[in-house]
């Protein structure tokens, strides 16, 4: 869900193992006094919450300033966001350190990420989603909040056990745009911040120019999966599978909130590429294998703890083996 979020503006998606655009990781504890969600009717307006931010993510237009915390450092960004005629368009530009400015990315609004399929039910054999999510993540709502000068509900998500991140959104109760995002480890750490400090809707801003190649989604028919993960968290599912030269095998899987991505491809004679990393709340952790006669190296990127990371590595094996 979070890669629904605004950072899906600060961060591509890999080419490769270790190239992303993440800060360095981030530490604070977060203090909770939470009202719990427990009956099926808060349970709907949990639904209602995350269903309707996601919706307002991808069909309204916007802009605003946010600031995002990391490594003890303080970042400050502008975000422009545009829809119209069903293609969403945004940039964004950092406003501090070094200039950096992305340039304009476009999608088709009904061009789903991974997690907003999954929470919609459109992954092969979902049904009940929520509730499977609610098997393994605390939902709590808290006091309402005011942020950029805007009224906000609040909505933690904590997970019931040790292989998950939690997340915070503080949702604007007017537009259901996310003034704020938060991830934090079970023993409450956070990674990542994320705040708006000013945000207001658009209505007659000139379109953003964007090459029209980038407007299509990628349909290309899934390649033949080679390879099997033995363990991962429960409520995980895949989303995807890719192959190609450069990245070789590529797998990924999401429980609607989190997600994370397996590379496999043949190692390089020479190069002992293995070792673990983190960035903020994007753990890879990177290990070379032995299957038959050939030596592989599989990575594992995404947000997840390095120790599920590890055991998910540490579980991947050929197809018709194990």
């Amino acid at each position: 869900m979070v890669h629904a979020l605004y950072k899906s503006f600060l961060f591509s998606s890999p080419r490769s193992p270790f190239k992303w655009r993440r800060p360095l990781l981030a530490t604070a504890v977060y203090l909770f006094a939470c009202m719990p969600v427990g009956a099926a009717e808060n349970l709907d307006r949990v639904g209602a919450l995350l269903g309707g931010m996601s919706q307002a993510l991808r069909e309204q237009s916007y802009q605003g300033l946010f600031t995002y915390e990391h490594g003890g450092a303080l970042e400050t960004l502008k975000l422009l966001h545009q829809v119209s005629d069903g293609i969403e368009v945004s940039s964004l530009e950092h406003l501090n350190g070094p200039a950096q400015r992305y340039s304009p990315s476009a999608r088709k609004t009904d061009c789903l990420s991974p997690s907003d399929r999954r929470l919609r039910g459109l992954l092969p054999d979902v049904s009940g989603t929520l509730a499977d999510l609610a098997t393994h993540y605390h939902f709590y709502i808290r006091e309402d909040q005011r942020v950029a000068g805007r009224e906000a509900t609040v909505l933690q998500i904590v997970p019931r056990d040790e292989y998950r991140f939690g997340h915070t959104f503080t949702i604007d109760k007017a537009t259901s745009l996310p003034l704020g995002a938060m991830i934090f480890t079970p023993n409450k750490t956070v990674l990542e911040r994320l705040q708006f400090v000013d945000l207001s809707l658009l209505t007659d801003a000139e379109p953003l120019a964007v090459a029209p190649s980038a407007f299509l989604c990628q349909s290309e028919p899934a390649p033949q999966e080679l390879w099997r993960v033995g363990w991962m968290p429960s409520g995980f599912m895949s989303a995807g599978v890719n192959r190609s030269e450069s990245v070789g095998d590529m797998m990924m899987f999401t429980d609607g909130l989190s997600s994370f991505s397996v590379f496999i491809r043949r190692s390089v004679a020479g190069v002992a590429a293995q070792g673990q990393a983190q960035r903020g709340a994007t753990v890879a952790f990177m290990q070379q294998y032995r299957f038959g006669q050939t030596v592989y190296t599989v990575s594992v990127v995404g947000e997840v703890p390095v120790r599920t990371a590890q055991r998910i590595a540490n579980s991947i094996q050929p197809v018709g083996q194990g």
